[in-house]
């Protein structure tokens, strides 16, 4: 059986209320899978992970906030005769007696009967007999990774980085003023932090990169003939905060009622196209 495991950093932070965190990440999941029409038979969330069945390696999870990594792994049981044999088949057309291999374990279920060392030591130690190829635990040609959920070894040879930050929308909703393509970083910097954004802009914008970032809910553009029209809409959408683009050398006064942040303030404009860059090849990238 094959599926994906994904992997989150700051959620597991959040105490008691690690499930609200987890339950919205799952929904911006289930979004994102259904909007690149991925198919997948379940979704479940096993203590420290979010494990989908699927047969696709779903790289489109990689805009969505609030994952760190995400794995498409084989499902390989808990008998270690048959855990062996799987992870052979994973890595045996990788290597030869001329190439290195690692085994990494990660144990989230402290009820399977070896430890991580253990696991390493008897799945790298069959390898090594069935290949010949060498140990190098520093430096690997092929790495194979494995995670114990549930009483069973999850199998992977390769880690996709997520964007990181909160599951979007966990965090209530900010306004943003869209005056240039630089606005674009403001927002999904916002959006990293779990904030719904609500964009206005005196002309219009391209804002389609916010949206290939934004499962859990559509982000359109509202155009403006005045600034001050934004203080009538501010409490009909529960905003906490207005957000502009601003630059250390382009510091502006407003006229809203709410705080404005700048976050951008401490970048120049070629360190935002950088950060900008890095959100764009994201998108619709497979590795």
């Amino acid at each position: 059986m094959n599926s994906v495991i994904v992997r989150y950093a700051e959620i597991g932070l959040k105490g008691n209320n690690r499930v609200v965190f987890e339950r919205k990440l799952v929904g911006n999941i289930c979004s994102c899978l259904d909007t690149n029409k991925v198919k997948y038979t379940k979704i479940f969330r096993p203590m420290g992970r979010v494990l989908i069945e699927t047969d696709d390696q779903c790289f489109c999870l990689k805009t969505v906030f609030g994952i760190s990594s995400f794995s498409y792994a084989v499902n390989a049981g808990s008998n270690i005769e048959e855990i062996k044999q799987t992870a052979l088949g994973l890595v045996k057309k990788k290597i030869t007696a001329k190439t290195s291999f690692a085994v990494s374990c990660q144990r989230l279920d402290k009820n399977f009967a070896m430890n991580s060392q253990e696991f390493s030591r008897e799945i790298g130690g069959f390898i090594n007999d069935e290949t010949n190829a060498r140990v190098d635990l520093n430096h690997p040609d092929v790495p194979l990774f494995a995670e114990i959920i549930e009483g069973c070894a999850y199998l992977f040879t390769e880690r996709t980085s997520g964007p990181g930050g909160l599951p979007l929308g966990i965090e209530g909703g900010v306004l943003v003023l869209m005056d240039s393509p630089l606005s674009l970083l403001s927002a999904l910097w916002m959006m990293k932090r779990g904030c719904r954004v609500f964009c206005f802009a005196l002309k219009s914008i391209n804002i389609d990169l916010l949206n290939e970032f934004s499962y859990g809910g559509k982000i359109d553009l509202r155009i403006v003939s005045d600034l001050k029209e934004i203080n009538e809409v501010a409490s009909r959408y529960k905003a906490k905060a207005f957000i502009v683009s601003d630059l250390l050398n382009s510091i502006k006064e407003y006229p809203f009622v709410l705080p404005v942040y700048r976050p951008l303030v401490g970048l120049d404009k070629k360190e935002i196209e950088v950060k900008l860059d890095e959100f764009r090849q994201r998108v619709c990238q497979e590795v």
